[in-house]
């Protein structure tokens, strides 16, 4: 069984030098980052785990993005506009129309972006609210975890 160690769940282990997790555990890049900065020493099985090279395979550079609501002229440039200017890439995208409702999903690399990954999600769930779409994003390898079968 995998499991996910998130930022919130690595500051549970506040105040510990080395905190060890089963093997097939996925550390988030913030938990990462958090581990770093505590000083903690993070393992998964016997491996362990430093600030930015294990992510079970998955880039943690990367974010998927999914847009759904009602159809409307400009909502591929606003949410563009929004990426363009945080400085992140779009790799892949994918939309469709169907019967006045639309549906996008962006696979974008954020590795070069100006700005947190937390406010990039704020800015395009607020530019969302103006295009009355609701915006989602969530780093590929949580993105990845989540949809596992």
């Amino acid at each position: 069984m995998e499991i996910l160690v998130t930022l919130d769940v690595l500051k549970q282990y506040k105040g510990e030098k080395v905190v060890k997790f089963p093997p097939d555990t996925l550390v988030t890049k913030e938990a990462r980052m958090y581990a770093v900065k505590q000083g903690m020493e993070l393992y998964v099985g016997e491996r362990k785990v430093y600030d930015s090279d294990y992510s079970n395979g998955i880039s943690s550079v990367r974010a998927v993005i999914s847009v759904i609501g009602e159809d409307r002229v400009g909502i591929i440039a606003g949410i563009s506009d929004v990426l363009a200017r945080a400085n992140v890439n779009i790799l892949d995208i994918t939309q469709t129309a169907i019967e006045g409702l639309f549906t996008m999903i962006m696979v974008v690399d954020i590795a070069d972006s100006k700005i947190s990954f937390d406010e990039l999600k704020n800015q395009l769930s607020c530019r969302g609210e103006e295009l009355s779409v609701r915006v989602d994003a969530q780093r590929e390898e949580v993105f990845h975890f989540m949809h596992r079968i």
